[in-house]
């Protein structure tokens, strides 16, 4: 039954869901990154197409990670370009955790989001990037080719 009176409960974030798959996220990054010299390029080729890590920044304790596709062969347009990954994550190595900075017109993530909202973001987003992050790595771990230094362009 529908009670029109029902106020639904206020979403709160899995704090364990988000760690673990942080946690995740830093172990497969390592694997692919495994210098983390800031300047250094690491291409790796899934299907039909090719990704750039690069190391943007490292500190002490953190360290900045780009990934982008570099090349594809696969026709898209312009309008679709958008799906395509564009993501910056900060890897904390005291915690030993990578979390999604940005992704695309996105600069920074809230822990949850009122919904509906402008945007029209989920109120787990924050999570669900990272969990895409997470699966992305994983594949690129698996079926992932490393390219020579130099040869980034398909």
């Amino acid at each position: 039954m529908n009670n029109p009176f029902y106020i639904k409960p206020k979403y709160q974030p899995d704090i364990v869901a988000l760690h673990r798959c942080c946690s995740l996220n830093y172990t497969m990054l390592l694997k692919l990154v495994p210098e983390l010299d800031t300047g250094r390029y690491f291409f790796y080729h899934l299907d039909s197409a090719c990704f750039q890590l690069e190391v943007l920044e490292k500190t002490r304790y953190t360290s900045v990670i780009a990934i982008e596709t570099i090349a594809t062969n696969v026709c898209v347009d312009e309008s679709a370009n958008h799906l395509t990954p564009q993501i910056k994550v900060r890897m904390y190595h005291d915690a030993e955790m990578a979390e999604v900075l940005a992704s695309r017109q996105i600069r920074y993530f809230k822990s949850s989001y009122d919904y509906p909202n402008r945007l029209m973001q989920q109120p787990d987003e924050k999570y669900q990037i990272n969990k895409y992050l997470s699966e992305w790595l994983k594949y690129c771990c698996i079926d992932g080719r490393v390219l020579p230094h130099g040869q980034g362009i398909l």
